[in-house]
């Protein structure tokens, strides 16, 4: 992609996610505390969430990982009511963290599965950590949306996630309204823009304009080409 064509998508991407960072921040002053239960009725008009009485469900978990190899760093799991499978029914909420324990946990387990250990050693691992395959947590994050419900990484999640309900959340745990990153991005991209558009007019006006050739006298027409044997 030519750099041309590349500047103008950077301002249209830092105005869209610096505006959509500021009204975050101006319409979400404060976390808004809800129960698994309500999250799960419908999408929360709220998009700085505190859920309570959650379980994140670890064994219906995915993962993302640096350039997609080695450890995972950020884990999807989705959070139901307590006793609940995810798989059995829709998943209407889907935590994306990057909680140390739990990604210790999932990259301990990954190792031992790619490298074939026995069922002995298998069994041990999931009696020593039983307590992580169904975590009981209140999770509090923002949720995805706007600019962010198109991204690539949602449309992978879907696909993992065939039984995503059309309506489900994704709460980036521990993550919260940054104004001054909202204001840094939106004045860069409209700075940007400005600088576009600017310099754009002033190519356009120091370009001469090109002058079609006067027409033919009536009656006159062009000698016709030579042709060469």
């Amino acid at each position: 992609m030519r750099l041309g064509c590349l500047l103008p998508l950077i301002s249209i991407a830092a105005i869209a996610g610096g505006g959509q960072t500021v009204y975050t921040y101006l319409s979400n002053r404060r976390p808004t505390t809800i129960s698994i239960e309500t999250a799960i009725k419908g999408e929360p008009k709220a998009k700085w969430l505190r859920i309570e009485g959650g379980e994140l469900d670890v064994t219906h978990s995915s993962s993302s990982r640096t350039f997609g190899i080695g450890d995972a760093t950020t884990l999807f799991v989705p959070l139901v009511p307590p006793g609940t499978k995810s798989k059995e029914g829709e998943i209407h909420v889907l935590i994306a963290t990057k909680d140390a324990e739990l990604l210790k946990f999932v990259n301990e387990m990954h190792d031992l599965d790619q490298s074939l250990s026995s069922n002995e050693r298998l069994k041990e691992f999931a009696l020593r950590n039983a307590d992580k395959f169904h975590v009981a947590k209140s999770v509090e994050g923002l949720v995805k949306f706007g600019i962010e419900s198109n991204s690539k990484q949602l449309r992978k999640l879907k696909g993992i996630y065939p039984n995503l309900a059309s309506d489900a959340i994704i709460v980036e745990e521990g993550k919260r309204p940054d104004l001054g990153y909202g204001i840094i991005a939106l004045i860069g991209g409209l700075v940007l823009g400005g600088t576009l558009v600017l310099h754009s007019v002033q190519k356009s006006k120091a370009t001469p304009p090109v002058q079609a050739p006067p027409p033919l006298p009536p009656g006159n027409r062009p000698p016709p080409p030579v042709r060469r044997f």
